[in-house]
C-alpha cells in the first residue's frame, strides 16, 4: 500500500473530485437555439457527433451542480462505474485537496480510503472530473499524463476524464473526454458537451476535437516530475540523518534551529530584492553555457527554475562552461540543479531532460509553466542560451504566445563579441524578428552555422553572463518595487533592446563590426575593449523604413501577440527583409 500511495502521490494530480451519489440514468435532447447559435458562429468549422452511449446518472450530475458546478477553479472528483462501463453512476468530491486558481493536488490519504471502499463493494474506479478556468476547455498535457497514471493503476484501457466550466448557481457546461490507449499512444477524444441549466441536462452543439499523445513523451514528463519530488524527499532525508547523527545540547539545537529560521544566506541582499520577486520563475532554454547565471541566480535568492536541456556533461565543457571533472557524463540539468540546491535548499528545480525542438508541442511547453501555478505572464522569464537557432527562434515565440518576457544571450566566434536581446511585451517595441530579420531568413533559407565556443575564453562567457543577469534584473523587477534601482531601469532602453559587447579590441578586423569605432569616435584614449552598446530599434513596418515583419506586424505592441498562435511549430512565415543591426556580422555561437 505504501507503494501505491507513493505512486499517486508522485502524480501530482492537478485534478479535482465530487460528492457520492445514487444510480439512475439520463437522456438528453439537443439545445436547438444553442445549436443555432453556436453553428452560426462556427458555420466554417466541423461539427461533432455526441457518442450517447456513454452517460452519467442524473444524480452524479446533480451532485457536480453542488460542488463543482458552483465553487472556483479547480476543484472535482474521482468517477466510477459499478456493472456497466458507459454508465458512470459513482463519483466522490475530495473536500481536503490542496487547491489554487489553477492546480488541484487530491488528498492521497483518502482518496486511497475512496479507492479501496469502492472496490470492495464492486465499483471500478475509471475517471477524473475537474474545473477548469473560465475559457479553458481543454485537458492539459498534466491532466493527460494524469490519466495515464490512473488508467495503469486501475488496470484500464480508457479513462473519463470530463471538464467543467461552471458558472451561477451551480449551472455549468461539461466538456466530456474519454482517454483510450491505442498501441504506443494515448488518443483523446471529446465525446460530447453537456450543460447544466434550469430544465435540466442537455447536449449541446460542439466542435469536434481529438489528439493523440505519445506514451513515450508522457512517460519522460511523469518521470521529470516523480525525479523532481524523488530527489527532494531524498534531500530532504539526508537533512535529518546528518542532524540525527550529531549529538547536540539542547542549547546548541535551540541556536541552530534559530540560525536555520532566520536564513542568514541572503540577508545582504535582502532589500535589494522583494520576496514576491525572488517567487518569480527563470525558464533556462540551454544550460551549458548559462550556468554561472543560474547558480548566481540562486545567490540572489532567486528560488524557482524550468531547466531545459538534453545535453550531459563532457570533457570539452570544462574550459568552457564551468563544469568539474567529477561531473562527466552526468545530466547538465541534474548537476546545476544540484549546484542551485547547495546555494538555496528551499529552491524548486524542475529539469527537462529534453531538447526544445518539434517533439515538444506548446501545450508540453505550458505544462511545464504550469508546475509554478498562480501567476501572470510576467512572473516567469524565459531565457533562451542554446547555440541552436530553431531552439532559439521557438523560445522567443513562445515568450510572446504566452506573454512572458524573454532574454537571449549569443557569444561570436572565438568571443570577440557578445550580443543579447530582451523584449517586454507592452514595454518594448520590436520582437526578436524585427531585431535579428537578416539572421532569420538566412537560417529559413537553409543556413547552417558551423561555430562553435572554439578559442573562446571563459572570462567572455562569464562577462556576457553578468550582463545576462543585470538585463534579467531588469525584466524581473519592472515596475515592482518603487524606488529600487532596478524598476525603472527598463523604461530608459526599452527602444533599445539589441546589445552588444566588445570582447576583442579588434572585432572590426575580426568579425567586421564597426559600430564600436562609430559610438567611440574621439574617445580612443579612453577606450579599449569590454565597451557595451546599446543599439536604438524600430519595428519592422514601412513607416520604419522597413518591410513588414512576418512574426509581429510591426504594429510594436507585442501584447497583441498572446496566445496568437495554436502551435508556433507550425508557423510559417514568408521571406521578408528585416532591420536587423547583425545583418553584416559575423556567424555567432550561443
Amino acid at each position: 500500500m505504501r507503494r501505491v500511495v507513493r505512486l499517486i502521490e508522485n502524480g501530482l494530480t492537478r485534478v479535482a473530485y465530487g460528492l457520492d451519489s445514487v444510480m439512475s440514468c439520463f437522456s438528453c435532447d439537443y439545445d436547438e437555439d444553442l445549436m443555432e447559435e453556436e453553428e452560426t458562429m462556427e458555420a466554417m468549422q466541423e461539427k461533432g457527433i455526441p457518442n450517447k452511449t456513454i452517460k452519467f446518472s442524473t444524480k452524479v450530475l446533480d451532485d457536480f451542480r453542488k460542488n463543482v458546478g458552483k465553487y472556483r477553479a479547480e476543484t472535482g472528483g474521482m468517477l466510477a462505474s459499478k456493472t456497466d462501463p458507459n454508465l458512470i453512476d459513482e463519483c466522490y468530491f475530495d473536500v481536503h485537496s490542496r487547491n489554487t486558481s489553477g492546480t488541484f493536488y487530491y488528498d492521497v490519504e483518502s482518496m486511497s480510503e475512496v479507492f479501496r471502499a469502492w472496490k470492495a463493494n464492486g465499483f471500478v474506479t475509471n475517471g477524473i472530473y475537474h474545473s477548469h478556468p473560465i475559457g479553458c476547455v481543454r485537458p492539459s498535457y498534466h491532466d493527460i499524463s494524469t490519466a495515464l497514471l490512473h488508467l495503469r493503476f486501475f488496470e484500464l484501457d480508457y479513462f473519463y476524464l470530463p471538464i467543467i466550466q461552471n458558472e451561477r448557481r451551480g449551472f455549468y457546461t461539461m466538456y466530456f473526454y474519454v482517454v483510450r490507449q491505442e498501441d504506443d499512444c494515448l488518443n483523446v477524444n471529446l465525446e460530447y458537451v453537456l450543460k447544466a441549466n434550469e430544465d435540466g441536462y442537455v447536449y449541446a452543439s460542439f466542435k469536434k476535437w481529438s489528439q493523440n499523445y505519445s506514451i513515450k513523451q508522457l512517460d519522460a514528463y511523469r518521470d521529470g516530475i516523480n525525479c523532481q519530488e524523488e530527489r527532494h524527499a531524498e534531500a530532504e532525508e539526508k537533512k535529518v540523518d546528518s542532524l540525527n547523527a550529531t549529538t547536540i545540547t539542547s542549547q546548541e539545537e535551540s541556536v541552530m534551529r534559530k540560525a536555520v529560521e532566520s536564513n542568514d544566506y541572503f540577508t545582504k541582499v535582502q532589500s535589494l530584492y522583494p520576496d514576491h520577486v525572488l517567487d518569480k520563475v527563470i525558464i533556462c532554454i540551454g544550460t551549458g553555457g548559462a550556468r554561472s547565471a543560474l547558480e548566481n541566480f540562486a545567490r540572489s535568492g532567486f528560488r524557482n527554475y524550468i531547466l531545459m536541456d538534453a545535453d550531459i556533461v563532457s570533457p570539452s565543457n570544462v574550459a568552457t562552461q564551468g563544469v568539474f571533472i567529477s561531473e562527466m557524463g552526468k545530466k547538465k540539468v541534474d548537476v546545476i540543479r544540484q549546484r542551485i540546491l547547495d546555494i538555496n535548499p528551499d529552491a524548486k528545480v524542475v529539469c527537462v531532460d529534453r531538447f526544445l525542438d518539434d517533439n515538444m508541442s506548446d501545450e508540453e511547453f505550458k505544462s511545464y509553466m504550469d508546475m509554478f501555478p498562480g501567476r501572470k505572464p510576467t512572473d516567469y522569464l524565459i531565457l533562451g542560451c542554446t547555440d541552436n537557432f530553431e531552439a532559439q527562434k521557438r523560445s522567443s515565440i513562445l515568450a510572446l504566445k504566452y506573454g512572458t518576457p524573454y532574454l537571449a544571450a549569443m557569444m561570436y566566434k572565438a568571443g570577440a563579441a557578445a550580443e543579447l536581446i530582451f523584449v517586454y511585451p507592452g514595454v518594448t517595441e520590436s520582437c526578436p524578428r524585427c531585431l535579428l530579420g537578416s539572421r532569420f531568413e538566412k537560417y529559413e533559407n537553409g543556413f547552417e552555422n558551423d561555430v562553435d565556443s572554439s578559442a573562446c575564453t571563459i572570462f567572455a562567457t562569464e562577462r556576457m553572463n553578468a550582463l545576462k543577469g543585470y538585463i534579467a534584473l531588469m525584466l524581473l523587477m519592472y515596475h515592482e518595487a518603487p524606488g529600487n534601482a532596478f524598476s525603472d531601469m527598463l523604461d530608459s532602453v526599452k527602444d533599445r533592446n539589441f546589445v552588444q559587447i566588445r570582447l576583442n579590441p579588434n572585432v572590426r578586423d575580426v568579425l567586421g563590426i564597426g559600430i564600436f569605432d562609430r559610438v567611440f569616435t574621439g574617445a580612443e584614449r579612453y577606450t579599449f575593449m569590454d565597451e557595451t552598446v546599446w543599439i536604438p530599434q524600430k519595428p519592422d513596418h514601412p513607416s520604419n523604413g522597413y518591410e513588414t515583419c512576418k512574426l509581429c506586424g510591426g504594429t510594436g505592441h507585442l501584447e497583441d501577440l498572446h496566445m496568437k498562435w495554436p502551435d508556433t511549430r507550425n508557423i510559417k512565415m514568408e521571406e521578408v527583409t528585416a532591420n536587423s543591426v547583425a545583418s553584416d556580422y559575423a556567424d555567432q555561437t550561443a
